[in-house]
């Protein structure tokens, strides 16, 4: 195997800092960042500070970055959705292995143009599906290859976004509009798809979509509502959507976490929303409840780059989380469902909303033999088999105390390093081809959707 990987960043956001950056500080036996473009001075500045990059070594933009001589083996693409395919390309073309975060592209054609380069180069591409790597939906994979359940007959899956993620980031966030981002489709669930296809072994045939926006408009702002919700908002103490309530009183996020969470780690996110105060002062002798009474993490961590109380509050005052939902210039949906044919019979659902009470991802499936319910969300996972003919239950706990995706982000970074390693892609779960099976059900999803018609999946595959 080869020594530690030697990485480039572009794009020092909320991904490339706080889930990439991050690991590399926890293991620089394994990664090293050794260069770092982004245009937002503070982000680049943060980077470069916590990885001691040198002054030559920091761009602006990715293309005098890429210009350069070859500064390591692997290249970490986080820029916007539609920022992602010229980088990548260039990465590859100027000989590097590349991470890619998802949706790898906005456009069909260049999500094919990415697998392609990959492919003539010889270089690795992977695209960051990492519910992959997750202990919850490997058992669950596990479970159907196995034939416990007996032959696939139906699976329904819901992405259900939660009311506040929902406002965060698809109303008054990076991904609200989909001319600079993605259809919301491709955005948040080209995961979900990429799973359906991973778990059956199999892909679709043909597929159907309906949904639209419904809520966050403009006519559903209550009365007097102003532009920014400090700005003296009527029902501030009854909006849901306030955005003191949400990005620094943070109690929809501990509620959600609590909702999952099991032992101590409930106990202390229920106290959080009950006495915040007390469980303030038990932080200086604990540290799980320190972790919560002083959380800097997402989504605060977007709204402020050093989110402490002071900085957030003044970031909502002007900027774009402190718009109120119903005034922003969004446009992706918040609610839509995809109906699939699967080639060997199955039929399946997509459900993926943005009014959840809690966030998590439920999935349900009937086989002949038995049937699994399943629940993956943040606070904890789990998976319930009931057997058609003794009518026993059999019960996995899927949880990971690894955050990020349930565990799956430090899996995912941990098989692209061990795959540049041992120069072998077969190490990780995904390759580049199969990731781009789940984006093109997204547009195929989309085009059905505006077009109110079946697509045929062989008609984006040719």
């Amino acid at each position: 195997m080869k020594d530690t990987i030697q990485a480039i960043l572009i794009g020092a956001g909320q991904r490339g800092t706080d889930v990439y950056g991050a690991y590399a500080l926890h293991h620089p036996e394994r990664i090293q960042f050794v260069a770092v473009a982004e245009p937002n001075a503070k982000r680049r500045k943060h980077f470069a500070e916590e990885h001691k990059i040198p002054a030559a070594n920091q761009f602006t933009s990715w293309e005098p970055l890429l210009k350069r001589e070859s500064l390591g083996q692997a290249a970490f693409v986080c820029t916007q959705d539609q920022q992602h395919t010229a980088p990548a390309l260039t990465a590859l073309r100027a000989g590097y292995d590349v991470l890619l975060e998802k949706p790898m592209a906005t456009k069909a054609e260049e999500c094919r143009q990415l697998v392609a380069v990959a492919e003539e180069t010889g270089h690795q591409l992977h695209i960051s599906h990492v519910l992959r790597y997750t202990k919850h939906f490997q058992t669950m994979r596990d479970i159907i290859q196995f034939g416990d359940l007996g032959d696939i007959v139906n699976i329904s899956h819901r992405e259900n976004v939660s009311w506040w993620h929902m406002a965060h980031s698809f109303v008054r966030g990076n991904w609200r509009r989909e001319e600079e981002s993605a259809p919301m489709i491709l955005a948040k669930c080209c995961h979900d798809l990429d799973i359906l296809v991973w778990l059956l072994d199999d892909r679709c045939q043909y597929l159907s979509s309906i949904g639209n926006l419904l809520h966050y408009r403009p006519e559903k702002a209550p009365n007097g509502a102003p532009q920014y919700c400090l700005d003296g908002c009527p029902v501030a103490d009854s909006c849901p959507y306030y955005a003191p309530f949400i990005y620094e009183d943070l109690l929809p996020l501990w509620r959600n976490y609590a909702a999952g969470a099991q032992g101590i780690e409930k106990l202390l996110t229920q106290a959080y929303e009950r006495t915040p105060k007390l469980l303030k002062a038990i932080g200086k002798i604990s540290a799980g409840a320190r972790q919560i009474s002083e959380y800097r993490g997402w989504p605060i961590s977007v709204v402020a780059l050093d989110p402490t109380p002071e900085n957030v509050h003044e970031e909502l005052r002007k900027g774009p989380y402190g718009r109120c939902v119903y005034k922003c210039d969004n446009d992706v949906v918040d609610h839509q469902v995809v109906a699939m044919q699967f080639e060997t019979g199955p039929s399946v659902t997509l459900t993926m909303h943005g009014h959840s009470h809690c966030e998590g991802r439920f999935t349900r499936i009937q086989g002949t033999r038995a049937e699994l319910q399943a629940t993956f969300g943040f606070g904890g996972s789990r998976i319930e088999v009931s057997e058609h003919r003794s009518g026993e239950k059999t019960v996995y706990d899927t949880s990971s105390t690894d955050a990020g995706h349930g565990g799956g982000d430090n899996r995912f970074i941990d098989a692209f390093v061990k795959s540049l390693q041992a120069n072998d892609e077969a190490l990780a779960l995904s390759t580049a081809r199969q990731s781009l099976e789940s984006h093109l059900m997204a547009f195929a999803a989309e085009e059905a959707r505006l077009g109110k018609k079946i697509v045929e999946m062989e008609h984006f595959r040719s």
